[in-house]
């Protein structure tokens, strides 16, 4: 049974071809984060580290906030990151990051403002029908025991209005679902923060808002299971979509008698002595084009004329670095575990491991999944 989500669901009214994509087909986007995702990332990991100092340690002070935020920003760049906004660079958006985290800082400290339950806090919600969704909230907190706040925050270009807010489904859904685990609780608060304006939105819902609701979403999701087609769905949204090299909208399908000479080119550079920085970027254009056309043939093996090129998808579990605040909770994990270890290549294998142990341990954890091209004869 499929567990859905906020996202999921938005992807399809967004986009049903994009939600294909990345639903069904589960393809590998071609292109890379868009700069303001990666932007809300960081920030989002820099609050939720300071939030994590004062509950565990000594309250961090804003100095070392945005020093734990540039450091988390160095570390997890890579090139793949798009500027679609070419007047502006990638500091341009760092500086916006620092200001955010400046003015929430000076907004809420010293933080004492109500009781903390969890951050990035999974929750599941039931859906009639016997559908399921799951959510993570960025703060969950208590202001009484019947009392809790649900708190996001947001790094968009916008400030929501109070009728969006009012009708919103992502918060309201994780309310559904924070009533049906925590059933002595009666009032929930929604709480969004649009830290690049230092503003802050508030809504509630009564008992049958999410009553309707539930169900609104249910209907949602069965439109969605009984889809046989999926159309594309242009938008402004489209120049920041990581799908955009794959959609028919934009790209054009791959001629099967041009593929030949792209991977006979593909080979040939592989082998040759041209400077690394060059080969580099002419192998990354001509694998693109090899990936693009195996997905839209389903094919895994794509001939040249002499060799061949095996397509295949791969998986990587990538540990967190120091800079990131699951290191310290994974860290923590395998030191009551017993297990004294910094390679983690084979950690999964470790037969001192329960399955139960596995599972919370994969938490901490970041999936990587990518296409790899093989040369083979």
């Amino acid at each position: 049974m499929v567990v859905y989500s906020h996202s999921r669901i938005s992807t399809y009214e967004n986009c049903p071809f994009q939600y294909k994509l990345r639903y069904i087909d589960k393809a590998v986007p071609l292109l890379g984060p868009s700069i303001e995702s990666y932007m809300g990332k960081i920030v989002h990991e820099a609050i939720e580290w300071l939030y994590d100092t004062a509950i565990n340690h000594d309250l961090a002070t804003k100095k070392e906030v945005i020093e734990y935020y540039e450091k988390r920003w160095k570390s997890s760049w890579n090139t793949d990151i798009r500027i679609i906004k070419r007047e502006f660079d990638s500091e341009h958006y760092k500086g916006i990051g620092k200001l955010c985290i400046d003015m929430y800082y000076e907004r809420y400290k010293p933080f004492d403002q109500s009781i903390v339950m969890g951050l990035e806090k999974r929750i599941y919600i039931d859906l009639p029908e016997g559908k399921k969704m799951i959510g993570y909230i960025d703060r969950l907190d208590k202001k009484t025991s019947t009392h809790f706040e649900i708190h996001d925050y947001k790094t968009s270009n916008r400030v929501m209005t109070q009728s969006t807010a009012d009708i919103d489904r992502q918060l309201a859904i994780y309310a559904l679902g924070i009533k049906q685990n925590y059933p002595e609780v009666e009032e929930v608060d929604l709480v969004w923060h649009f830290v690049k304006y230092d503003k802050e939105v508030n809504s509630v819902r009564t008992d049958l808002q999410l009553e309707e609701l539930a169900l609104e979403t249910t209907e949602k999701i069965n439109t969605i299971e009984s889809a046989v087609d999926y159309p594309t769905s242009t938008s402004i949204l489209c120049e920041w979509c990581d799908y955009k090299k794959q959609c028919p909208e934009f790209g054009q399908a791959i001629d099967g008698s041009d593929i030949k000479n792209t991977i006979d080119d593909f080979i040939r550079i592989s082998y040759s002595d041209m400077p690394s920085e060059d080969k580099n970027f002419v192998l990354r254009t001509l694998g693109d084009k090899i990936r693009l056309f195996s997905q839209q043939t389903n094919k895994a093996i794509v001939e040249g004329t002499d060799k061949k090129i095996l397509v295949e998808n791969t998986f990587v579990r990538i540990p967190p670095d120091e800079s990131d605040l699951r290191w310290y909770n994974l860290q923590n994990m395998l030191k009551n575990l017993g297990i004294e270890t910094d390679d983690y290549t084979n950690l999964f294998e470790n037969p001192k491991l329960s399955k139960e142990e596995k599972t919370t341990l994969k938490q901490f954890f970041d999936i990587k999944k990518t296409i790899e091209l093989k040369i083979s004869d």
